[in-house]
């Protein structure tokens, strides 16, 4: 097997295996991870056999004297063929070792890794848990999701017949569109009141991104009269539908706006899926829950789901 620092020319090669892995999601491909390019040095690197052909990716990025898997996506790890198995050649023991060597060679003292969570798999792709586990690698962050399982729902107390009787009552439509930029200061002000932030994405970059994966991020809003009360953003990667980002103006919050979206998508719109994955609902690498907030969630008969970063201090002898 060969480890190769990516560069551009391999960009073809690089998102053909992302399409085909077992665990990768269309944030991997260069499209995706390159937008920012200008705030993340890139540290990819691809895994190959002999004949050249890939058989793992690696995306990650630099930060002085770490390298994060990646530093600008929510996950990363290890991206791996159906072939990868628990030992062997096309197994994360060999391939993590061989990494953490090449990192050595270029001065990187630690190693941060977050792996797909398992909801996004299309196989099974869990070895590069038990291969973080033999390298005595550190659990440094465990961030908790909220996610419902669609073909099998927890009865909830909000999700279907309120939000619907608040639809009919308030008449209220939701509908798609390609355009952030008629809700997206929504989103802006909504993290500007609440958690004094700003989007991870500009208008700007949310266009583009959809506009690059327009199959794969999807936008809605939700109307009464023509006035837009509330927008929301979901990812579509493998069968989860990832809530990205949704708000609602303040005559929106009166009328549940957001509420009403998600059942609207939730309804069948999306026959395919097996996931909705409402996102985080921590601070302050996973210590923080912020308990109001995963409580709405669950009350859509969402459960619990980690996401997990490890690191892996390559200064230690």
């Amino acid at each position: 097997m060969k480890l190769t620092r990516y560069d551009s020319s391999m960009k073809e090669q690089w998102d053909r295996f992302v399409q085909s892995s077992k665990n990768g999601t269309f944030l991997f491909c260069r499209d995706y991870m390159d937008y920012h390019s200008d705030r993340f040095t890139d540290a990819s690197y691809i895994f190959t056999d002999n004949n050249g052909n890939p058989t793992a990716l690696f995306p990650a990025s630099l930060h002085g004297n770490e390298v994060r898997s990646h530093g600008g996506l929510t996950y990363g790890g290890l991206v791996m063929s159906e072939r990868t198995s628990a030992a062997g050649p096309d197994s994360p023991l060999t391939m993590l070792p061989m990494l953490i060597t090449e990192l050595r060679q270029h001065g990187i003292d630690r190693l941060t890794y977050k792996p797909v969570p398992h909801i996004y798999h299309r196989q099974p792709a869990e070895e590069d848990l038990y291969a973080l586990f033999r390298l005595n690698a550190r659990l440094s962050v465990r961030n908790i999701a909220s996610a419902i399982y669609l073909p099998s729902p927890v009865r909830s107390s909000r999700l279907g017949k309120r939000a619907a009787k608040r639809q009919r009552t308030f008449g209220i439509e939701i509908t798609p569109t390609d355009s952030a930029d008629s809700f997206w200061q929504i989103i802006v002000d909504d993290r500007r009141t609440r958690h004094n932030t700003t989007p991870v994405h500009s208008l700007q970059e949310m266009q583009l991104l959809h506009d690059r994966f327009p199959h794969n991020i999807r936008f809605f809003i939700a109307t009464r009269d023509s006035e837009i009360l509330a927008g929301a953003v979901i990812f579509i990667a493998n069968r989860v539908l990832h809530l990205q980002y949704a708000a609602a103006t303040e005559k929106g919050k009166e009328l549940y706006a957001v509420d009403i979206i998600y059942h609207h998508i939730l309804s069948g719109l999306f026959p395919q899926a097996e996931y909705f994955d409402f996102g985080t609902s921590n601070e302050n690498a996973g210590l923080y829950l912020n308990e109001g907030m995963i409580h709405h969630k669950e009350e859509f008969g969402a459960r619990s789901i980690a996401y997990d970063s490890y690191e892996i201090n390559l200064s230690a002898t």
